[in-house]
C-alpha cells in the first residue's frame, strides 16, 4: 500500500504542477488576493469530488462511452474556457467595464468559476478512470477509490495554494506598473489555447 502510494503521489504531483487552465485560472485569482485563490482552489476541489463521484457510480464511463454527450460537454467546456480567458486578457482587473472589478469581485463567483474550469475538460474523467482503478484493489475498490481520491485532493490543495502564493507574490511587485496588463493578457490567452485543446481534443 505504502509503495502504490507513493507512485501515486508521484505521478499526481507532475499532472498537477504541468501548466494548464487551473494553474493559469488560480494565478489570476491570486492578483485579487490569496483569499480569492483559496476560493478558486475550492472550486477545483469541488470539482474533483464530482469526477470521482462519477467514477464511483460507473457515470463517468457512461460519459467517456457516449460520443454525442462527450462532445457536448467538450465544446460547450472549451467555449466556456475560451470566454474566461477572453475576460481576463481583455479586462484584467479593476476595469469599471469588468465583471471581476475588486469591488463587484465576488467569493463565491470565485469559487463558482473553479467548479467550471475543472468540470470544462471531460477529459479529466478519463484521468480518473484510468489512474484510479490501477491503485484500487478490486476487493476494497470503494475504499481505495475514497482513499486515492482524497489524496489526488490533497495534493491539488498543496500545489494549487503553492501557485496561488507564487501569483501572490508576483502580482504585489507588479500590480501598479505596466507589467500586470501583460501578464493578465498571458494569462488569458494561455487559457483561451487551452480552450482550443479541450476542443480538438490535445488537452
Amino acid at each position: 500500500m505504502l509503495e502504490g502510494t507513493l507512485q501515486f503521489i508521484a505521478i499526481t504531483v507532475a499532472l498537477e504542477v504541468t501548466p494548464g487552465p487551473a494553474v493559469l485560472f488560480i494565478l489570476y485569482q491570486s492578483a485579487f488576493g490569496l483569499r480569492y485563490a483559496l476560493a478558486g482552489v475550492a472550486g477545483l476541489m469541488t470539482a474533483n469530488v464530482i469526477w470521482i463521484s462519477l467514477v464511483a457510480t460507473g457515470l463517468g464511463l457512461m460519459l467517456v462511452t457516449t460520443p454525442w454527450l462527450f462532445d457536448a460537454v467538450r465544446y460547450l467546456g472549451a467555449a466556456y474556457l475560451a470566454y474566461l480567458g477572453y475576460r481576463i486578457a481583455r479586462y484584467g482587473i479593476g476595469n469599471p467595464h469588468a465583471e471581476q472589478g475588486r469591488q463587484r469581485k465576488s467569493k463565491f463567483r470565485t469559487y463558482q468559476q473553479g467548479i467550471m474550469t475543472s468540470l470544462s475538460n471531460p477529459k479529466a474523467v478519463l484521468f480518473f478512470l484510468a489512474l484510479l482503478p490501477q491503485f484500487a484493489r478490486p476487493e476494497v475498490f470503494l475504499a481505495d477509490l475514497t482513499y486515492f481520491g482524497s489524496l489526488k485532493i490533497l495534493i491539488l490543495f498543496v500545489v494549487m495554494t503553492s501557485f496561488g502564493l507564487l501569483g501572490r507574490q508576483v502580482f504585489n511587485r507588479i500590480m501598479n506598473t505596466h507589467k500586470a496588463r501583460w501578464v493578465f493578457r498571458i494569462l488569458g490567452l494561455g487559457i483561451v489555447l487551452a480552450a482550443y485543446g479541450v476542443a480538438f481534443g490535445e488537452i
